[in-house]
Protein backbone atom coordinates (compact mmCIF):
# COMPACT_ATOMS: atom_id res chain seq x y z
CA UNK A 1 0.00 0.00 0.00
CA UNK A 2 1.19 3.58 -1.21
CA UNK A 3 2.32 5.83 1.93
CA UNK A 4 -0.13 8.26 0.94
CA UNK A 5 -2.48 5.74 2.65
CA UNK A 6 -0.89 5.42 6.12
CA UNK A 7 -2.79 7.69 8.01
CA UNK A 8 -0.97 7.08 11.46
CA UNK A 9 2.51 5.87 11.81
CA UNK A 10 4.00 4.61 15.26
CA UNK A 11 7.10 2.85 15.47
CA UNK A 12 9.29 1.66 18.22
CA UNK A 13 7.48 3.79 20.96
CA UNK A 14 8.45 3.41 24.76
CA UNK A 15 6.45 4.99 27.53
CA UNK A 16 7.47 4.55 31.33
CA UNK A 17 5.85 6.32 34.42
CA UNK A 18 8.16 6.12 37.32
CA UNK A 19 10.25 3.19 37.25
CA UNK A 20 6.88 1.19 35.53
CA UNK A 21 7.74 0.48 31.79
CA UNK A 22 4.05 0.44 30.37
CA UNK A 23 4.61 0.72 26.58
CA UNK A 24 7.77 -1.48 25.42
CA UNK A 25 8.99 -1.14 21.57
CA UNK A 26 5.07 -0.81 20.48
CA UNK A 27 5.12 -0.29 16.17
CA UNK A 28 1.74 0.11 14.47
CA UNK A 29 0.30 1.57 10.87
CA UNK A 30 -2.77 2.41 10.31
CA UNK A 31 -4.23 3.16 7.00
CA UNK A 32 -7.50 4.78 4.97
CA UNK A 33 -9.82 3.61 5.86
CA UNK A 34 -9.21 0.53 8.05
CA UNK A 35 -10.68 -0.20 11.17
CA UNK A 36 -8.16 -1.03 14.52
CA UNK A 37 -8.80 -2.88 17.14
CA UNK A 38 -7.00 -3.08 20.09
CA UNK A 39 -7.51 -5.90 22.61
CA UNK A 40 -6.15 -7.06 26.02
CA UNK A 41 -6.71 -7.10 29.81
CA UNK A 42 -6.41 -4.25 31.80
CA UNK A 43 -3.06 -2.82 32.35
CA UNK A 44 -1.35 -4.22 29.46
CA UNK A 45 -1.08 -0.69 28.18
CA UNK A 46 -3.88 0.22 25.51
CA UNK A 47 -4.89 2.98 26.93
CA UNK A 48 -1.41 4.52 27.66
CA UNK A 49 -1.34 3.77 23.91
CA UNK A 50 -3.74 5.43 22.90
CA UNK A 51 -3.33 8.64 25.18
CA UNK A 52 0.13 8.73 23.95
CA UNK A 53 -1.19 8.63 19.67
CA UNK A 54 -3.62 11.13 21.00
CA UNK A 55 -0.81 13.72 22.17
CA UNK A 56 -2.35 13.71 26.21
CA UNK A 57 1.10 12.14 26.97
CA UNK A 58 4.21 11.96 25.81
CA UNK A 59 6.42 9.13 24.39
CA UNK A 60 9.73 8.41 26.14
CA UNK A 61 11.25 7.33 22.83
CA UNK A 62 10.11 6.41 19.06
CA UNK A 63 8.29 8.27 16.47
CA UNK A 64 4.75 9.47 15.62
CA UNK A 65 3.05 10.83 12.51
CA UNK A 66 -0.25 11.11 11.26
CA UNK A 67 0.41 11.27 7.03
CA UNK A 68 3.04 13.44 6.19
CA UNK A 69 2.51 15.74 9.83
CA UNK A 70 5.64 14.48 12.18
CA UNK A 71 4.88 14.50 15.51
CA UNK A 72 7.45 13.18 17.24
CA UNK A 73 11.16 11.72 15.67
CA UNK A 74 13.91 9.35 17.52
CA UNK A 75 16.71 11.63 18.37
CA UNK A 76 19.43 8.65 17.52
CA UNK A 77 19.64 7.72 20.94
CA UNK A 78 16.26 5.90 21.10
CA UNK A 79 14.91 9.20 22.59
CA UNK A 80 11.65 10.98 21.06
CA UNK A 81 11.56 14.63 20.00
CA UNK A 82 8.83 16.69 19.59
CA UNK A 83 7.96 18.57 17.01
CA UNK A 84 7.13 22.69 17.46
CA UNK A 85 3.97 23.88 18.73
CA UNK A 86 2.57 24.66 15.14
CA UNK A 87 2.94 21.30 14.26
CA UNK A 88 1.36 19.65 17.22
CA UNK A 89 -1.63 21.98 16.04
CA UNK A 90 -1.68 20.51 12.71
CA UNK A 91 -1.77 16.82 13.75
CA UNK A 92 -4.21 17.40 15.90
CA UNK A 93 -6.73 18.31 13.29
CA UNK A 94 -5.88 14.89 11.69
CA UNK A 95 -7.78 13.17 14.72
CA UNK A 96 -10.49 12.91 16.56
CA UNK A 97 -10.94 11.60 20.13
CA UNK A 98 -13.73 9.87 22.03
CA UNK A 99 -13.18 8.76 25.87
CA UNK A 100 -14.91 6.36 27.56
CA UNK A 101 -16.65 8.52 30.02
CA UNK A 102 -18.09 10.99 27.26
CA UNK A 103 -16.23 14.21 28.15
CA UNK A 104 -18.58 16.24 27.14
CA UNK A 105 -19.34 20.05 28.69
CA UNK A 106 -21.68 19.50 31.40
CA UNK A 107 -23.01 23.12 31.17
CA UNK A 108 -23.37 23.09 27.55
CA UNK A 109 -26.31 21.95 25.98
CA UNK A 110 -26.08 18.94 23.12
CA UNK A 111 -25.67 21.98 19.87
CA UNK A 112 -22.86 24.05 21.96
CA UNK A 113 -20.94 20.87 22.96
CA UNK A 114 -20.90 19.88 19.14
CA UNK A 115 -20.38 23.62 17.64
CA UNK A 116 -17.94 25.20 19.84
CA UNK A 117 -14.82 23.82 18.60
CA UNK A 118 -15.70 24.33 15.05
CA UNK A 119 -16.98 27.50 15.41
CA UNK A 120 -13.72 28.96 18.02
CA UNK A 121 -11.04 26.60 16.71
CA UNK A 122 -11.74 26.41 13.06
CA UNK A 123 -13.91 29.38 12.41
CA UNK A 124 -16.31 27.80 10.50
CA UNK A 125 -19.34 30.19 10.30
CA UNK A 126 -22.25 29.60 13.31
CA UNK A 127 -25.00 29.14 10.62
CA UNK A 128 -22.88 26.29 8.42
CA UNK A 129 -21.60 24.68 12.01
CA UNK A 130 -25.48 24.18 13.09
CA UNK A 131 -26.33 22.44 10.19
CA UNK A 132 -23.46 20.31 10.29
CA UNK A 133 -24.04 19.33 13.80
CA UNK A 134 -27.87 19.07 12.83
CA UNK A 135 -27.19 16.27 10.02
CA UNK A 136 -24.82 14.51 12.84
CA UNK A 137 -27.56 14.41 15.32
CA UNK A 138 -29.69 12.60 12.42
CA UNK A 139 -27.02 10.18 11.85
CA UNK A 140 -26.55 9.40 15.18
CA UNK A 141 -30.52 8.53 16.48
CA UNK A 142 -30.95 12.06 18.19
CA UNK A 143 -33.01 14.21 16.80
CA UNK A 144 -34.41 16.67 18.96
CA UNK A 145 -31.91 16.21 21.83
CA UNK A 146 -29.59 19.76 20.41
CA UNK A 147 -31.50 21.99 23.32
CA UNK A 148 -31.02 19.59 26.12
CA UNK A 149 -27.64 19.62 28.51
CA UNK A 150 -25.84 16.05 29.09
CA UNK A 151 -27.47 14.97 32.05
CA UNK A 152 -30.45 15.05 30.41
CA UNK A 153 -29.60 12.16 28.30
CA UNK A 154 -29.00 8.16 29.02
CA UNK A 155 -24.71 7.40 28.87
CA UNK A 156 -25.44 5.43 25.40
CA UNK A 157 -27.14 8.88 24.13
CA UNK A 158 -24.03 11.34 25.75
CA UNK A 159 -21.49 8.40 24.04
CA UNK A 160 -22.91 9.07 20.51
CA UNK A 161 -23.29 13.19 21.19
CA UNK A 162 -19.58 12.49 21.88
CA UNK A 163 -18.78 10.48 18.74
CA UNK A 164 -20.97 13.24 16.71
CA UNK A 165 -18.33 15.86 18.28
CA UNK A 166 -15.48 14.28 17.17
CA UNK A 167 -17.08 13.75 13.78
CA UNK A 168 -17.72 17.92 13.30
CA UNK A 169 -13.94 18.03 12.72
CA UNK A 170 -13.70 15.83 9.70
CA UNK A 171 -11.05 13.85 11.41
CA UNK A 172 -8.69 11.74 9.22
CA UNK A 173 -8.44 9.25 12.05
CA UNK A 174 -11.14 8.54 15.21
CA UNK A 175 -10.06 6.73 18.23
CA UNK A 176 -12.03 5.57 21.07
CA UNK A 177 -10.91 4.48 24.15
CA UNK A 178 -13.38 2.14 25.58
CA UNK A 179 -16.27 3.51 24.05
CA UNK A 180 -18.87 0.96 25.69
CA UNK A 181 -17.05 0.39 29.31
CA UNK A 182 -19.33 2.75 31.41
CA UNK A 183 -22.60 1.28 29.64
CA UNK A 184 -25.11 -1.70 30.59
CA UNK A 185 -25.66 -3.63 27.42
CA UNK A 186 -28.32 -2.20 25.94
CA UNK A 187 -26.78 1.25 25.87
CA UNK A 188 -23.93 -0.58 24.54
CA UNK A 189 -25.91 -1.83 21.59
CA UNK A 190 -26.67 1.66 20.19
CA UNK A 191 -23.03 3.03 20.44
CA UNK A 192 -21.60 0.15 18.68
CA UNK A 193 -23.98 0.36 16.02
CA UNK A 194 -22.96 4.14 15.27
CA UNK A 195 -19.16 2.89 14.96
CA UNK A 196 -20.36 -0.55 12.81
CA UNK A 197 -21.95 2.68 10.61
CA UNK A 198 -18.97 4.30 10.19
CA UNK A 199 -16.93 1.18 9.62
CA UNK A 200 -18.94 0.79 6.68
CA UNK A 201 -18.54 4.06 5.46
CA UNK A 202 -14.76 3.48 5.92
CA UNK A 203 -13.90 5.95 8.54
CA UNK A 204 -10.46 5.22 9.53
CA UNK A 205 -10.51 3.93 13.69
CA UNK A 206 -8.35 2.91 16.27
CA UNK A 207 -10.64 1.40 18.88
CA UNK A 208 -9.56 -0.10 22.50
CA UNK A 209 -12.47 -2.65 23.27
CA UNK A 210 -13.55 -5.32 25.33
CA UNK A 211 -16.05 -6.11 23.05
CA UNK A 212 -14.50 -9.29 21.04
CA UNK A 213 -17.78 -9.83 19.14
CA UNK A 214 -17.74 -6.49 17.72
CA UNK A 215 -14.08 -6.13 16.89
CA UNK A 216 -13.75 -9.50 15.10
CA UNK A 217 -17.30 -8.34 13.03
CA UNK A 218 -15.82 -4.69 12.59
CA UNK A 219 -12.11 -4.59 12.75
CA UNK A 220 -9.82 -5.53 9.81
CA UNK A 221 -6.64 -6.00 12.11
CA UNK A 222 -6.64 -6.45 15.88
CA UNK A 223 -3.87 -6.13 18.27
CA UNK A 224 -3.25 -8.03 21.61
CA UNK A 225 -1.60 -6.52 23.71
CA UNK A 226 -0.40 -7.73 27.29
CA UNK A 227 2.38 -6.59 29.36
CA UNK A 228 2.93 -3.69 27.29
CA UNK A 229 4.09 -5.33 24.05
CA UNK A 230 2.23 -6.04 20.82
CA UNK A 231 1.95 -9.86 22.22
CA UNK A 232 -0.19 -10.46 18.63
CA UNK A 233 -1.80 -9.04 15.92
CA UNK A 234 -3.35 -9.65 12.56
CA UNK A 235 -6.42 -9.98 10.59
CA UNK A 236 -9.47 -9.42 13.02
CA UNK A 237 -11.53 -13.09 12.09
CA UNK A 238 -7.44 -15.19 12.45
CA UNK A 239 -6.67 -13.26 16.15
CA UNK A 240 -10.01 -14.14 17.41
CA UNK A 241 -11.23 -16.97 15.94
CA UNK A 242 -7.33 -19.15 15.95
CA UNK A 243 -5.10 -17.39 18.15
CA UNK A 244 -1.64 -18.45 17.61
CA UNK A 245 -0.30 -17.48 21.07
CA UNK A 246 -0.84 -18.75 24.84
CA UNK A 247 -1.46 -15.13 26.27
CA UNK A 248 -4.19 -14.47 23.56
CA UNK A 249 -5.66 -17.73 23.65
CA UNK A 250 -6.01 -17.54 27.64
CA UNK A 251 -7.13 -13.63 27.45
CA UNK A 252 -9.99 -14.33 24.99
CA UNK A 253 -11.37 -17.84 26.92
CA UNK A 254 -11.53 -15.08 29.81
CA UNK A 255 -13.68 -12.98 27.86
CA UNK A 256 -15.90 -15.74 26.84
Amino acid sequence: MSTENVLVKLDHARKSFGDTEVLKDISLTVNRGEVLAIIGPSGGGKSTLLRCCTLLETLDGGSLSFGDVVVTKDDGSGRAVYSDKKTLARARTHFGLVFQNFNLFPHYTVMKNLIDAPVSVQKLPKDKAVAKAEELLVKMGLEGKADMVPCELSGGQQQRVAIARALMLDPDVLFFDEPTSALDPELTKGVLRVIRSLAEENMTMVIVTHEMKFARDVADHVIFMDGGVIVEQGPAVEVIDNPQHNRTRAFLISEE
